[in-house]
């Protein structure tokens, strides 16, 4: 994956597989001022993360090649012992508790669910980007 340099550390990665979706979050995201890039797995993601050490990923769940599950806990492995955490957003149209325990379990730091309500995605996002704080945000939208 080639990306901008100048969006190094200074992005938020969107891994989403559904083409509605990545049209909904790219106009979200558009109303920031950090840039974003959008990829379309897992794999994706994780090949994102290592190459431009993102601020913050937004995590769909459920997509092919590697599901977020399989993501988060790629990114938490190799992130072990580096003292780095990158706040990871799940997000997902399962919400039941066990979902999103599963998510906390994978190791996301917070959750969303589908559809996404902008504002509090924004919300998350600037709570995030502000203090960076790992605790785990119980949302349900």
């Amino acid at each position: 994956m080639n990306f901008d340099k100048a969006i190094v550390g200074n992005c938020i990665v969107s891994a989403e597989d559904n083409e509605i979706n990545q049209i909904v979050l790219e106009s979200i995201l558009a109303e920031q001022d950090l840039p974003f890039v959008i990829v379309g797995d897992g794999q994706k993601a994780v090949d994102a993360w290592r190459a431009i050490t993102p601020k913050l990923i937004l995590m769909d769940i459920s997509m092919p090649v590697m599901n977020g599950y399989e993501a988060i806990r790629a990114i938490r492995a190799e992130e072990a012992g580096t003292g780095q955490k990158v706040p990871i957003i799940a997000l997902t149209a399962h919400v039941l508790k066990c979902d999103k325990e599963k998510c906390k379990a994978a190791g996301a730091d917070h959750y969303l669910t589908k559809p996404i309500n902008p504002d509090l995605l924004l919300e998350t996002i600037a709570v995030i980007l502000s203090d960076g704080r790992p605790d785990y945000l119980s949302v349900v939208a």
